[in-house]
């Protein structure tokens, strides 16, 4: 299996770093997801990979080999775009197969792996359609298709599901990581959801300004967030991040700041889930009520603060109701706000 690794890599795009001084490495047989907001930089850090742009600074190997100056078919990379790149007037078997005649693999090599392909992606039955022909579903298993014709150890993916609706997207999150399971592929997988990254990655890198902010497994990233944005970015609905002042005030007198703390720098961070309704507490305002069957969010202000409480079943509350909030104090996290940091306590 086939590893992949930044070292110090960077991009400048006049004078302004898209990708800047990252480092991290995609273990051979690992799916790894790069996560981030719009214009954080993981779609350049692929193409960066790909070889379809050309870095500013440090290096880039692929299965220990520095590819920083090589061209894209000198890699060993298969990558899929976001619009799947679909010739119009090819036959789905021609679409998956264009790349192998590129390459003048033989004949019989490329209908034995069109075979295999179409077998593994349910494309038997489809292989004289044309893509105007197919669902949304079945352009993305073309697209898939022609990744695994080309047989390459690293496969790279743009943003692949964006373009599918809600129920599509969760079934192809599932077949992608079978299917890169199976194969024991390297896969660097580039998305802006984060039920994406969590549900299918063995490591996610949460990028933000071209920079890491934290490279780690999802469990990780969503019990130990190493930031207030990475608390806030992960998690559906994301992580409570508040001052401590404000809770303070609201009547949390009992919260215990770390010692040695300067309690006006401090924000206190917890899942929504690891609080409760009571009858005395820290007072809130119910702003909304959102029920969804299996749990209620409540989302209300503290002090003038944002706070959800999501509480399983269903919830009696009212927006514009006065309530009472308890934390649970084994499940808080606390941050520096200067920094926005999580401190990191003995």
């Amino acid at each position: 299996m086939v590893s992949v690794e930044l070292k110090a890599v960077s991009k400048n795009w006049g004078g302004a770093a898209a990708v800047d001084d990252i480092s991290f490495t995609v273990e051979g047989g690992d799916l790894v997801a790069l996560l981030g907001p719009s214009g954080c930089g993981k779609s350049t850090t692929l193409r960066l990979i790909a070889g379809l742009e050309d870095s500013s600074a440090g290096t880039i190997a692929i299965g220990g080999r520095d590819v920083t100056g090589a061209a894209p078919s000198q890699r060993g990379i298969a990558m899929v775009f976001q619009n799947y790149a679909l010739f119009p007037h090819l036959s789905v078997a021609e679409n998956i197969l264009f790349g192998l005649k590129v390459r003048k693999v033989s004949r019989a090599e490329r209908d034995e792996r069109l075979k295999r392909a179409a077998s593994i992606l349910g494309l038997t039955g489809l292989l004289e359609r044309k893509p105007s022909q197919l669902s949304g579903g079945q352009q993305q298993r073309v697209a898939l298709g022609r990744a695994i014709v080309a047989e390459a150890p690293v496969c790279l993916m743009d943003e692949p599901l964006s373009n599918l609706d809600a129920q599509l997207r969760v079934e192809m999150r599932r077949e992608i990581r079978e299917l890169q399971q199976r194969l024991g592929i390297t896969m660097v997988y580039v998305t802006h959801d984060q039920v994406e990254a969590m549900t299918m990655a063995d490591q996610v890198v949460l990028m933000r300004a071209g920079r890491i902010e934290q490279d780690a497994p999802p469990d990780q990233l969503y019990e130990n967030p190493a930031t207030i944005f990475v608390a806030r970015f992960v998690g559906t609905p994301p992580m409570n991040v508040i001052p401590l002042t404000s809770l303070r005030a609201a009547g949390g007198e009992g919260l215990s700041a770390p010692i040695h703390a300067d309690p006006g720098s401090l924000a206190v961070g917890i899942r929504p889930e690891m609080t409760e309704l009571t009858e005395a507490g820290i007072a809130a305002d119910v702003v909304a009520v959102e029920y969804l069957g299996a749990d209620t969010l409540v989302e209300t202000r503290i002090e003038g603060q944002p706070f959800i409480v999501r509480r399983p079943g269903k919830v009696r509350a009212a927006a514009g109701e006065r309530v009472h909030i308890r934390l649970s104090q084994s499940a808080v996290h606390w941050f520096d706000l200067k920094t926005e940091h999580r401190l990191v306590l003995d």
